[in-house]
């Protein structure tokens, strides 16, 4: 049984990762810290599982019953919380993305490979049933050989939406690294690598405030031209309004010289009529899916699905995709 720590309620996707973690018939929800924003939720979420409650990381991680941490907390403290755990022997399921910068990224990734721990980022699209199947199929040749891609991955609501939650750190760019796309593209950008099985030689980009007036941009769209000759263009950021019916949104079409795939969504959902329309996930492979093979991979001493050198070389096309939307110019990489 892998014993958990829970370090910060600050990221929402807290409030899914963790009572998929305690699911899983391999391990536990054993304690959670009160790091961040929203360490209220983390004490009632504590009470909740009947998990020890911290104040801060540093006692959960003197712990020596704790196995492995999610971390969750702001992205500006990915770094100092991430290598803390590390050096206490914990493995490691970091938010995305996982850090502000590329070298903060490599301490990260050296903490962790020094003491012999686990590292995962977690970017949820590879993990859904539809893009599994497409990828298999592709695999087998279905649709021949992949040319374009256009993908939606991922619109959703902008965080401060989200009621009993202070996600406010998400519109200061210091704290966050950026807004929406930095928010939802990296899901995207894992994606696109899988599925091409290769890596882009360009991207042009254009990301800012669009909709909203935020401090920060909201919204973002990218060509990537990958080294295999296949072209992708890339929808991310807080694109769905207050009132849209789908709280997350993934779309993919995929044309091959011989086929086309057509992905309307990722998850299966139906629809609540009552004050609004809303749509609900009835299931969730994908978080499940990314909690039990980072709990197998401890379990068999193997490498997760996504390390750490993968979560960076996701950053460093992200920030390809800032640093072009304000050179106006296309950035090889």
């Amino acid at each position: 049984m892998i014993r958990f720590g829970i370090i910060s309620y600050a990221h929402p996707h807290a409030l899914r990762y963790v009572p998929t973690i305690n699911n899983s018939p391999t391990a536990e929800v054993y304690a959670i810290s009160g790091d961040g924003s929203n360490s209220n939720v983390a004490k009632r979420e504590a009470q909740r599982f009947k998990a020890k409650f911290y104040e801060n990381y540093e006692n959960l991680l003197k712990d020596e019953k704790v196995d492995a941490v999610y971390i969750a907390i702001e992205t500006y403290r990915h770094k100092e919380v991430a290598i803390r755990a590390a050096e206490e022997k914990k493995h490691i399921l970091l938010e995305k993305p996982i850090a502000l910068t590329l070298d903060d990224a490599d301490e990260i990734i050296r903490a962790a490979r020094k003491n012999d721990v686990k590292l995962m980022v977690p970017f949820n699209p590879r993990f859904t049933t539809p893009l599994m199947k497409v990828k298999d199929m592709i695999k087998a040749g279905e649709i021949g050989e992949l040319e374009y891609i256009y993908t939606i991955s991922e619109y959703v609501k902008p965080p401060i939406f989200l009621e009993g939650l202070d996600l406010s750190w998400f519109l200061d760019e210091r704290k966050a690294g950026g807004g929406g796309f930095m928010d939802t593209a990296p899901h995207g950008i894992d994606s696109l690598l899988w599925l091409t099985e290769s890596e882009p030689k360009r991207i042009y980009a254009d990301i800012g405030s669009k909709i909203y007036g935020f401090p920060v941009d909201d919204i973002g769209i990218a060509v990537l031209e990958f080294k295999n000759g296949v072209v992708a263009v890339l929808n991310a950021g807080w694109g769905n309004p207050k009132g849209y019916s789908y709280g997350l949104e993934i779309k993919y079409h995929l044309m091959g010289k011989e086929g086309f795939f057509d992905i309307r969504t990722a998850y299966p959902d139906f629809t609540v009529y009552q004050d609004k329309a809303e749509k609900i996930y009835w299931e969730r492979t994908d978080v499940e899916n990314i909690v039990n093979l980072f709990i197998q991979s401890i379990i068999q001493n193997k490498d997760p699905p996504i390390t750490g050198e993968d979560a960076k070389k996701n950053l460093a096309i992200v920030l390809a995709a800032y640093k072009s939307s304000k050179t106006r110019k296309c950035i090889y990489l």
